[in-house]
């Protein structure tokens, strides 16, 4: 921790010679702290209109799920800013410091992880869903294998830390709670994101107008569709930097 906010000091003193302030200000802070969870901007990547699209949509149902799922990390930022080795992203932060995290939270964990996929199939269709949620399956797969075979979170196993060579009779029963685990939160998922599909469509289209929004004007976007309004009666304006609602 000591390492990471000596890094962040770093990175905004940097930014701020390069800027020739005196002082460092709360938007150098940010810009390293993005920095730090975001990777380096790659502004000169080129990115096709169809690539955007499908990122926005991508990233848009990772912030989805995690605002309407009960015990998900807060979000942080959304980007479709290509970053380090991503070409876009959505980050959380724990709202306090996690001593032990309950299933619930592990659950919810799954299906933010599974947002991007689902979103993209449910816009793009299943045969165009592309390899940029690989990661994501990649992480919601290692989660589910956790919480099986170390934390007892199986019903079907029971309360026992499964060692590293388990019988081939105990390891098709892990396999099939995994994909059980993983089948449920896909299956979620997919119906949370056909309720909020109008708020989907929104959020990715602020995405690719501004290409990174703070959770602030996320939620300021998505407000009236959880409130029940309809679309047609808010207009997202930009004014001095800042996103409003018109």
């Amino acid at each position: 921790m000591e390492l990471i906010s000596r890094n962040l000091v770093n990175i905004a003193a940097i930014k701020a010679a390069v800027e020739g302030a005196e002082k460092l200000t709360a938007a150098q802070l940010e810009f390293a702290k993005d920095r730090i969870l975001m990777g380096t901007e790659r502004k000169t990547m080129f990115i096709s209109e169809e690539s955007k699209k499908l990122t926005a949509y991508h990233e848009s149902g990772h912030a989805i799920v995690a605002f309407n799922t009960e015990g998900a990390h807060p979000i942080h930022k959304a980007t479709i800013m290509p970053r380090g080795s991503a070409l876009g992203m959505v980050t959380q932060l724990p709202s306090s410091d996690e001593t032990s995290i309950s299933k619930k939270q592990l659950l919810a964990r799954l299906d933010v992880c599974m947002g991007g996929r689902v979103a993209e199939e449910l816009i793009f269709g299943q045969d165009h869903v592309t390899t940029g949620a690989s990661s994501d399956l990649h992480t919601a797969t290692e989660l589910a294998q956790y919480m099986v075979s170390n934390c007892g979170m199986s019903d079907a196993i029971g309360p026992m830390h499964i060692n590293e060579r388990p019988s081939s009779e105990l390891q098709s029963r892990v396999d099939a709670e995994v994909m059980k685990l993983l089948r449920e939160a896909y299956d979620r998922v997919k119906a949370l994101l056909k309720k909020h599909e109008k708020a989907l469509h929104v959020l990715a289209n602020a995405l690719l107008e501004y290409e990174t929004l703070s959770a602030e004007e996320m939620k300021r976007i998505l407000h009236p569709y959880r409130e029940g309004r309809q679309p047609e009666q808010q207009e997202v304006v930009q004014e001095e930097g800042e996103l409003v609602l018109a």
